[in-house]
């Protein structure tokens, strides 16, 4: 008896590392109504100001598009978001007013063209939501002739197809090349973003978080599986992605909110893929392997349990 309990004990562990994991897959798209879980950790979903903005890039010469995203952390219906540019000499040269999404996000461009984009320096954007939420970024400015030349900016969505999980919609602008294509790797935890650059650029990409995602992880203890408990990896921390332009490691910024996260990330010319690596990602087959597996492996200790089947001969 022994010996089938050491089997049960490993069975077990194996069965505790196969739920521990499958939750980290089980994802829904937006087309589908996801499973309530109980969540074992009250940790946030994700940690932001209650106002924050980027820019795509730290520089900019004439005739760019200034990518600006950012995120009122909670938005009222009907308030907008107020944004203005000033220039190296604090001149006012940009004034909007944007209408965050439901979830706060907000996304504007402007384009570093015209008579107003002359001084060459550290611009600054400046936020305001409601009368005391403020915000503000710099980015650097080479200096402008005042023509009104643009440079040629792509800005498309691009579906995914996920099989059995739905499509997902991905939204992105790209300066300086174009988007090929974007597919998903279920087993590196990747998508994949592949793009022809024909000058130096960047790619501004807005993620659902059912598609792709990055959470600190948490392990559950074999007694806490046998209770039932489960992780909900939207309860979890944010952890950051790792994203690989080519075969080198990239910088990147990010703005995020609890539905999405947009990465605005650097390229040069030549760059053919962006490789953006979560935590978890949209299954395909390997989820639907791991739960059969663990089917199997609790029918098996059910089974020997009630049988006393002993799993190992006795000699």
């Amino acid at each position: 008896m022994a010996s089938a309990y050491v089997v049960y004990a490993f069975l077990l562990v194996l069965l505790s590392s196969i739920i521990i994991t499958y939750p980290a897959f089980a994802q829904t798209s937006t087309n589908q109504t996801s499973t309530n879980q109980t969540a074992v950790h009250s940790l946030p979903n994700y940690n932001v100001p209650p106002l924050s903005v980027r820019t795509d890039s730290d520089s900019y010469k004439q005739g760019d598009t200034i990518v600006i995203t950012g995120l009122v952390k909670h938005p009222e219906q009907g308030v907008p978001v107020t944004l203005r540019i000033l220039d190296s000499i604090q001149n006012l040269i940009g004034i909007d007013q944007i209408s965050p999404s439901e979830d706060g996000s907000f996304t504007a461009k402007h384009i570093a063209t015209g008579p107003l984009w002359k001084p060459a320096g550290n611009y600054t954007i400046i936020v305001q939501y409601g009368k005391s939420q403020r915000a503000e970024t710099k980015f650097a400015f080479s200096g402008g002739t005042g023509s009104t030349d643009i440079n040629p900016v792509e800005e498309k969505v691009f579906k995914i197809n996920a099989g059995e999980q739905g499509t997902f919609d991905v939204n992105y602008i790209i300066k300086g090349g174009s988007v090929k294509n974007m597919e998903i790797f279920s087993d590196k935890l990747t998508l994949r973003i592949t793009i022809d650059a024909k000058s130096d650029g960047s790619l501004t990409v807005k993620l659902p978080r059912d598609l792709i995602d990055a959470k600190v992880q948490v392990e559950l203890t074999p007694d806490e599986v046998l209770a039932g408990k489960t992780i909900n990896p939207k309860e979890l921390e944010d952890d950051k992605f790792i994203v690989m332009v080519g075969n080198e490691e990239a910088s990147f910024k990010e703005t995020k909110d609890k539905n999405s996260r947009t990465l605005s990330i650097g390229f040069v010319a030549g760059d053919t893929t962006i490789d953006i690596v979560g935590t978890h990602i949209v299954p395909e087959f390997g989820a639907i392997a791991a739960l059969v597996l663990a089917i199997a492996i609790i029918s098996i200790i059910a089974v020997s349990a009630k049988t006393r089947l002993r799993l190992m001969p006795k000699y």
